[in-house]
């Protein structure tokens, strides 16, 4: 194992706590409830997941290849809320994510170097909702999404790796929202984006469980995947990353 190898590890560690949080929801509701004001609220959700790909700033490439770790105990900050109202046909999604990730490790060999990660991350989503119908299950979807990244890797002597990017995309998409009984519900989310990025698409499976008229869980699998390259040479920035996972939320309806 080399140094890069060790920033790549914990470069990964550090994304992976970071995105720990991000995820998509919705809520199936009752035809009923159509033409009135539907509003839903998960104030922390979680995705466990796995990245794969390459992360690069200038001459400093990091390839990443990792699965689920917990990285938890190494959280410094976080804040995380998923809001939806909608009335009618029409709706509106809001949900922010930040995180502050503080890893280090140690390099190989005879005289090992402690190199330590401060990796603040935050993620907004805005967007707005058509829905077709109540007895449709298909709803439209577009919005934008930006992607902050600042992530700093030292040694005791210096900075190795330096990162304070922010990616705005614009996206498209569809959602699939069904209710199977009175307790249970199928989501399925998919949309594609593009921007600073070169190209940015997500999708979202998922159950959810009907606790109470004022409360859910939600249980799915979420791929999101980033692909980005801006500036060749000593500027250069590359993000090529897939992440996968499970998540769960617990959400407040009324």
């Amino acid at each position: 194992m080399n140094d890069k190898r060790t920033i790549g590890l914990l470069l990964c560690k550090a994304l992976i706590g970071s995105l720990l949080f991000f995820s998509s929801f919705a809520w199936a509701g009752s035809n009923e409830d159509f033409d009135s004001w539907q509003n839903s609220l998960a104030p922390l959700y979680i995705w466990g997941m796995s990245l794969s790909g390459s992360m690069s700033s200038g001459p400093v490439t990091a390839p990443i290849e990792i699965e689920f770790t917990d990285a938890v105990s190494d959280l410094e900050g976080i804040f995380t809320f998923h809001y939806e109202g909608a009335k009618g046909n029409w709706g509106i999604i809001a949900d922010h994510s930040f995180l502050n990730i503080v890893p280090s490790a140690e390099t190989p060999g005879p005289l090992p170097i402690v190199l330590k990660v401060d990796m603040k991350n935050t993620i907004t989503e805005l967007a707005g909702l058509y829905r077709f119908g109540p007895d449709n299950p298909w709803q439209l979807l577009a919005g934008i999404r930006q992607y902050q990244l600042d992530v700093t890797v030292t040694s005791p002597s210096l900075t190795l790796l330096s990162i304070d990017e922010t990616f705005n995309d614009v996206f498209i998409g569809g959602r699939y929202v069904r209710n199977i009984n009175d307790k249970w519900s199928f989501i399925g989310r998919a949309d594609i984006g593009t921007g600073d990025s070169d190209l940015v698409w997500n999708a979202f499976a998922a159950f959810d469980y009907r606790f109470s008229k004022l409360l859910s869980g939600l249980v799915g699998w979420r791929v999101l995947e980033y692909d980005v390259d801006s500036v060749s040479g000593l500027n250069r920035l590359q993000y090529d990353m897939t992440h996968s996972g499970l998540g769960l939320a617990l959400t407040f309806h009324w």
